[in-house]
């Protein structure tokens, strides 16, 4: 009767132990500490607390792509327009290119300007906890879609926007 006893406390402490575990593995990711770069299809993201100030990410993005020595080209205010017709949001896209690789891409193949400027997106999401999203479609599955010669500067690109965002992810850690 004791030898039972033993292999059912052996049992119960085994399978305590692997639901605690499995509890850990699935609830601590949802109040972690950090934000992570996440593949989303052919896109980057990064989700981050909707506490943070939406203005405050856009410019820390902006800091950020300056600090890998991209130039931002363009920048639309998408919420703006939205709001004009009566829905409240906060979206931005900004438009960056580092000129020696779209030089170098040019030359790989023209086509590439199809694609060109490479965009970071931030959105706040409506419903669920208001998260704000960070992110950017992968430049090298643009290029693939395009059946370009060689993916060479988009490669790099992916690599240094990825780079940027997991920068970004890193500066608003909770």
């Amino acid at each position: 009767m004791s030898k039972i006893k033993i292999i059912f406390k052996s049992v119960f402490n085994v399978k305590f132990y692997y639901l605690a575990l499995l509890l850990l593995l699935f609830v601590y990711p949802v109040y972690g500490q950090t934000a992570e770069v996440m593949q989303r299809g052919d896109a980057f993201v990064v989700y981050l607390s909707g506490k943070y100030n939406f203005a405050d990410v856009v410019r820390h993005l902006e800091s950020e792509v300056a600090g890998e020595n991209w130039q931002i080209v363009n920048q639309m205010d998408v919420g703006e327009s939205v709001r004009e017709l009566g829905k409240e949001t906060d979206n931005q896209v900004i438009s960056v290119c580092k000129i020696q690789y779209l030089a170098q891409a040019i030359e790989e193949d023209p086509f590439i300007s199809l694609i060109i400027p490479c965009r970071f997106t931030v959105f706040r999401e409506s419903g669920k906890d208001g998260r704000i999203v960070v992110g950017f479609y992968d430049p090298v599955a643009e290029a693939k879609a395009l059946n370009l010669k060689q993916a060479g500067a988009a490669e790099i690109a992916r690599k240094e926007l990825k780079a940027i965002l997991h920068r970004v992810a890193e500066f608003f850690q909770e």
